[in-house]
This record gives structure tokens, C-alpha cells and sequence, in this order.
């Protein structure tokens, strides 16, 4: 569930990119920054959900020492592949898409179960509907009979 609040801040981007190369790319308007933010943020929930609480990993209200140093860095790496992208999808710097593909293999190594990462897990409440989650056997019971 995504909110309209950044996640990210300013001082995720210094430790991977020049902060002139960061306004070049986003052509120096937060709302391009804000979008490729909330397209990199929607890309990970998608690998995160039926294991872990998205909404309690991307709580906006956190303070910046409180949020998965995992989860910052491989949005920032998402995020800056999508603004490159934006740019010259032909020509994505190479940096860029070797750290967004191993973003990209955490978050699936996640998903499958493979790794672990110390992160909140999603609360399965008995009577609520949660026929959403394959990964947790909730799916209803279906007849095959006429």
C-alpha cells in the first residue's frame, strides 16, 4: 500500500550518486524524482507482500536510522535504473543495471524464501480475508464436482 509521503530522502542518494548527477537525471524536479521513487517502492512491494508487512517497512513516519539499510539501498538502486531509464532506456549506465538486476534477485530470493531478511512479518488474522496469500495456503477449497 503505497502513500503519497516519500520514503526516501536526499541523504539515501549521496552514498551511490553525485547529488548533480541525481538532479540531471530527474531534471531537477521532485516530481519525477517522487515518481520513479513510487515506481521502484510498487516494484518491490510486489516481491514483498505475502511474506512481510509493507505498510510497516515503508511507514514514511520512521525516522531515517529506524528503515532495513537493506530496503533503502536497493530502492535507491531501483529508483536511479528507473530515472536513467527514463532517460535512454537503450542506454542505462551499466552500474546501474547490475545493482538494480541484484535488487532485483534479493527481492526474489525473498519472495521464495531463500533469504530472510530481518524485516516485519506479516500478521495473518484468523477470519479475515486472506485468500490473496498462495505463499501462506490461504486460498479457498475448491470443488471440481457438478
Amino acid at each position: 500500500m503505497l502513500t503519497n509521503m516519500r520514503f526516501l530522502n536526499d541523504n539515501d542518494y549521496k552514498k551511490v550518486i553525485r547529488q548533480w548527477i541525481k538532479n540531471l537525471i530527474s531534471y531537477e524536479s521532485e516530481d519525477v524524482l517522487e515518481d520513479a521513487e513510487l515506481a521502484a517502492q510498487s516494484e518491490m512491494e510486489t516481491y514483498l507482500v505475502s511474506r512481510y508487512d509493507t505498510q510497516a517497512i515503508f511507514n514514511t513516519g520512521q525516522e531515517p536510522e529506524q528503515r532495513s539499510a537493506l530496503i533503502v539501498m536497493y530502492l535507491v538502486d531501483m529508483a536511479l535504473y528507473h530515472l536513467h531509464a527514463n532517460i535512454q532506456p537503450n542506454d542505462v549506465p551499466e552500474v546501474r543495471e547490475n545493482r538494480y538486476k541484484q535488487a532485483i534477485s534479493w527481492l526474489k530470493d525473498v519472495a521464495a524464501g531463500k533469504i530472510s531478511p530481518v524485516l516485519p512479518v506479516k500478521v495473518i488474522v484468523p477470519g479475515e480475508d486472506n485468500t490473496g496469500n498462495i505463499a501462506l495456503g490461504c486460498n479457498p477449497k475448491v470443488s471440481e464436482r457438478f
